[in-house]
């Protein structure tokens, strides 16, 4: 009867025993309890949002035939802007960016036929990533399609009809020096080999190519907004063999298009 009395007490505390031993610290039970852990959300150091900038441009174009300049234009245009959109894929890993820019596109005529009043489109698509160097500084790089538009008035002027298709890479250094004060150096280089809605006195299409390069400052206004204010310089190259586009009757003759774009961006970023 004591035996069955002692086998139900010891069956009555063993419960409690096993509590005390899993509570206790370790040099009391050898037993240690493991923490919780709790999930923290990293926030994504690609620049997530949308982008509107008025971008006021001061627009030269030089026309070359390979036997000298044949006509220059240097013009003054505030009717362009940018727009841009960019997104994170599979887990934010991974940088998607839809960017499209452009607006009027004058060339004077100094008293040359070649003048013309017309419009220019640029548009990128593009994927990519960014890293985290430091805590303030970041790397951002993407690469994807390129393509521009342009058309003229004329078909002969400073600025004719030609689109342009091809791919670009590009580098963006961004270093926050405050908390709401961030610096960002954009380079770019893209090859247009492919030409289409060209007009036909232009010629072949030889080689094309692209050079981008952006100064930034950007103030945060709130966790989600900022404004940006920059200076952008591009560069368009564009050659053409078999051209008549200047009146010679042959196509015989080269041609050397350029456009060089040095423009201010004043802009407001915010995150959805």
């Amino acid at each position: 009867m004591r035996s069955l009395v002692l086998l139900l007490a010891l069956c009555a505390a063993a419960p409690a025993l096993a509590e005390r031993a899993r509570t206790e610290p370790a040099g009391r039970t050898g037993v240690i309890d493991e923490p919780a852990e709790t999930p923290i959300d990293v926030p994504t150091v690609i620049p997530v949002g949308f982008l509107l900038a008025w971008k006021p441009t001061f627009i030269s174009v030089r026309v070359d035939s390979g036997k000298g300049a044949e006509f220059g234009s240097d013009t003054f245009e505030a009717l362009r802007a940018l727009g841009r959109y960019t997104t994170t894929l599979f887990g934010d890993k991974l940088l998607a960016r839809a960017e499209i820019e452009g607006g009027q596109f004058r060339t004077d005529t100094q008293g040359s036929r070649l003048g013309s009043n017309g419009f220019d489109i640029t548009a990128r698509l593009l994927g990519g990533t960014a890293t985290r160097i430091t805590q303030g500084f970041t790397i951002v790089a993407s690469a994807g399609l390129l393509t521009r538009y342009q058309r003229g008035t004329e078909a002969s002027g400073g600025a004719p009809r030609v689109g342009l298709l091809g791919a670009t890479s590009n580098l963006e250094f961004e270093y926050r020096v405050a908390p709401a004060i961030t610096f960002s150096l954009y380079l770019e280089g893209g090859l247009a080999p492919i030409a289409y809605s060209t007009q036909p006195q232009l010629g072949v299409l030889s080689d094309a190519s692209e050079l981008r390069l952006r100064l930034q400052f950007s103030l945060d206004l709130s966790p989600r907004t900022a404004v940006d204010f920059g200076y952008d310089f591009t560069r368009w190259h564009a050659s053409f063999a078999g051209t008549t586009v200047l009146g010679n009757p042959n196509p015989d003759q080269a041609l050397l298009l350029e456009a060089r774009e040095h423009a201010i961006t004043l802009g407001l970023r915010w995150k959805p």
